[in-house]
């Protein structure tokens, strides 16, 4: 990723953990990284721990910005928060996964998509 890549990356994290702060999210870490994915943001909603995903895009060139969370990137992520809700005991806690997509060419800059995904617990 090219440093701008990186520069936008940070500013759009930063925006979508104060907007879901906004929506009475707590968050509880950034970038967390495990073997064999990362997680931008995990958060505490609403009885729930949260892992969220963040997707910034300056033109929608390429697609909206949440159509970046592809199925390789969803099995990443439920791999790093396997590893997180194990390291914090966190086994009889609720999940889900939730999308922010930040957009400066759309009219709505910024969506939050809950329950962006569902993991079928039986192969876990």
């Amino acid at each position: 990723m090219s440093v701008l890549g990186k520069i936008l990356g940070r500013e759009g994290e930063d925006r979508a953990a104060r907007y879901l702060v906004k929506q009475g999210y707590k968050i509880l870490e950034r970038n967390f990284s495990a073997a064999g994915g990362e997680i931008d943001l995990i958060a505490l909603h609403e009885g729930a721990v949260v892992f969220v995903e963040v997707k910034t895009r300056t033109t929608d060139a390429y697609g909206a910005p949440e159509l970046a969370v592809t199925p390789q990137k969803q099995r990443r992520m439920v791999k790093a928060a396997l590893s997180y809700i194990k390291r914090r005991k966190f086994h009889q806690v609720p999940c889900r996964f939730d999308v922010v997509a930040i957009s400066a060419a759309a009219e709505k800059e910024i969506a939050l998509i809950q329950n962006a995904f569902e993991v079928d617990r039986t192969h876990l």
